[in-house]
């Protein structure tokens, strides 16, 4: 018993516990059949969130396989590193006169795990990862085939691509199937993207831990807010084709360099628009505000005053909340690349910056509802308009279920 206690006072653990159990609420309170919630498919799907979390960050074993996990992707980046060099000499080289170029260091290694995604997925490799997630999880939570091979694809592959795996079966999706997409889409990064981020220097151990962590995360926060009152078609086991988008090895590489080659762009206009933006409005926020409060408030100030309570909730103390809340609104406003960027620099215990890891670990923010639709809406027409209705409500799941692994996993730091 005495055990237990000082478990619970230390590091404020009772607390996560209590954001758990209001996570949950909040996702009830939003539900839209809370009589068809299964509390025994929820409740297995959040111990398997517990188990992955013990075994990755509280055994020996599993510390060892995610340790070589995060080192195979340091390793993938050197590669990349390679050709950074090769092309931009150097200004590839971080200890130069030049300085850590961002552009140069970090954004063409979107465009090479762009290519490497491709060709594994040419050979077979993510089909099988991804096969193996469902062949698991599915028959546990009791979720479609469909929607838990999105989930299980959505911890490597962009929700487009991960959308696409399932492309036949779209336009037959129930609404609970279809949330269940939207939220994993959400609720996770891309292989790429956490190879990014840990070249920055986020912990690369805790990013693949959210990871999947959001897999199971994702399903039951999503069969809160829409249970499912249909019968989905592959909910028998019927298996689902995940065929080649390609022709051979060389073709594989050329459409992952391309698709890399976009979203590089994308990233790098993108974070100058949106860090521009951000000063000229925290400029403005803080000149309209000094009229009334001495110092004004900026942009962050706001929004780490509005997400404060969560964060205490989720297990950061009380001296880090309002810089933690920034983070998670800029997450939520702007998106994860800039507050990622953002947690590097901000003055948060070590604890903290762990914590905040997991909680800003997904695509959940406000352009992703805009990709979803563009992207599911053009493979199933029909779908576009359940896309649009539901979309803030898939934003919501998307951040529920990134709290929901910041809260579990600071039970175990």
């Amino acid at each position: 018993m005495k055990f237990i206690w000082t478990y619970l006072i230390t590091n404020n653990h009772y607390l996560s516990i209590i954001g758990i159990l209001t996570i949950f609420l909040l996702a009830f309170v939003f539900s839209s059949a809370k009589k068809n919630i299964k509390p025994h498919k929820i409740a297995t799907g959040l111990l398997m969130q517990f188990l992955i979390a013990f075994f990755i960050l509280n055994t020996k074993i599993g510390l060892y396989i995610f340790h070589q996990i995060a080192l195979g992707f340091n390793k993938l980046n050197s590669f990349a590193d390679q050709g950074i060099k090769f092309v931009f000499g150097n200004l590839a080289k971080a200890n130069s006169s030049w300085g850590y170029i961002f552009g140069i260091k970090v954004l063409p290694i979107i465009v090479f795990f762009g290519a490497l995604m491709a060709l594994l997925y040419h050979i077979g490799v993510i089909q099988l990862f991804v096969k193996g997630l469902n062949f698991l999880i599915s028959p546990l939570l009791g979720t479609s085939g469909a929607e838990t091979l999105c989930a299980s694809a959505n911890s490597m592959l962009d929700p487009s691509a991960s959308a696409l795996l399932i492309k036949n079966q779209l336009k037959w999706l129930t609404d609970s199937e279809m949330l269940a997409v939207m939220i994993s889409g959400m609720s996770t990064l891309t292989a790429s993207l956490i190879a990014v981020y840990g070249s920055m220097g986020i912990p690369m151990l805790h990013l693949l831990t959210a990871s999947i962590m959001s897999i199971p995360g994702s399903l039951i926060i999503s069969k809160i807010l829409m249970p499912e009152t249909d019968f989905p078609k592959t909910s028998a086991g019927k298996k689902i084709s995940l065929a080649k988008d390609s022709d051979n090895l060389l073709d594989a590489i050329s459409k992952g360099t391309t698709s890399g080659l976009n979203v590089a762009f994308s990233v790098g206009a993108m974070l100058i628009v949106f860090i521009g933006l951000i000063g000229m409005l925290n400029f403005l926020l803080i000149k309209i505000t000094g009229i009334f409060f001495t110092p004004g408030y900026g942009f962050n100030d706001l929004l780490g005053k509005a997400f404060s309570w969560i964060m205490y909730l989720i297990g950061i103390p009380s001296q880090d909340t309002v810089a933690a809340g920034a983070l998670l609104g800029q997450k939520i406003a702007l998106n994860e690349f800039i507050a990622y960027a953002s947690l590097l620099k901000v003055q948060i215990t070590a604890r903290s910056s762990i914590i905040m890891t997991y909680a800003i670990c997904g695509f959940s923010n406000f352009s992703v509802i805009g990709i979803l639709i563009g992207a599911i809406g053009s493979m199933a027409p029909l779908k576009r308009e359940f896309l649009t209705k539901y979309g803030f409500k898939a934003l919501l799941g998307g951040t529920l279920v990134n709290l929901l692994n910041a809260a579990i996993a600071s039970l175990f730091l």
